[in-house]
């Protein structure tokens, strides 16, 4: 497990709020996953999370994994919903597979219940970009609400997601029995 406490800073240095990061690594069979868990609470005075859809959780998959390349790459989210079609779509988890080094593999991202907005939007798209996102709501959604949130001084929320590491394909893999078992997971 690894903590860190980060200040955010404004251009000046002034500090506004600090999130407490809690990393937990673990396998179970063949999957590999890590737990991370981040509170941002405002610390100096008021702060806004605007709307964006450039995310907030996220990794880049493997070029070869790529949708665009064609080479056997695949989105999926817990819904069914593929490709280019799970972009700005709310789910529990969404997974991305394909080939790398001549294997099928998996990166999973799995959106605990008790983490903020859940269930999460997602900004995955297939050319590789693989993000959770509970802020983009106006451009996900193209209608008027927007995923903006303020926090009062001594206000926090909670973002919770596991990354699972799996063989073959979300099916494969058993990304939807992992969810399962993630979502009973108690978090303090």
């Amino acid at each position: 497990m690894v903590v860190a406490r980060n200040e955010w800073l404004t251009a000046d240095g002034k500090k506004t709020c600090e999130d407490v990061r809690t990393l937990t690594f673990g396998t179970c069979g063949e999957h590999v996953w890590i737990d991370f868990d981040s509170t941002v609470t405002a610390t100096d005075g008021p702060v806004k999370f605007g709307d964006t859809k450039e995310g907030s959780f996220g990794v880049r998959v493997a070029g070869t994994m790529d949708v665009d390349k064609k080479l056997g790459g695949r989105i999926v989210n817990s819904h069914g919903v593929t490709d280019k079609d799970a972009w700005a779509k709310q789910a529990p988890w969404v997974d991305y597979h394909g080939p790398v080094h001549g294997k099928t593999v998996g990166i999973a991202i799995l959106n605990h219940p008790t983490s903020f907005r859940f269930p999460t939007y997602w900004h995955v798209r297939t050319y590789g970009l693989f993000t959770a996102n509970p802020f983009g709501v106006k451009d996900f959604t193209g209608g008027p609400d927007r995923g903006d949130h303020e926090l009062a001084p001594g206000e926090s929320f909670t973002l919770r997601y596991r990354v699972l590491i799996h063989k073959g394909d979300e099916k494969e893999g058993g990304v939807a029995e992992a969810y399962e078992a993630y979502a009973k997971t108690a978090k303090p």
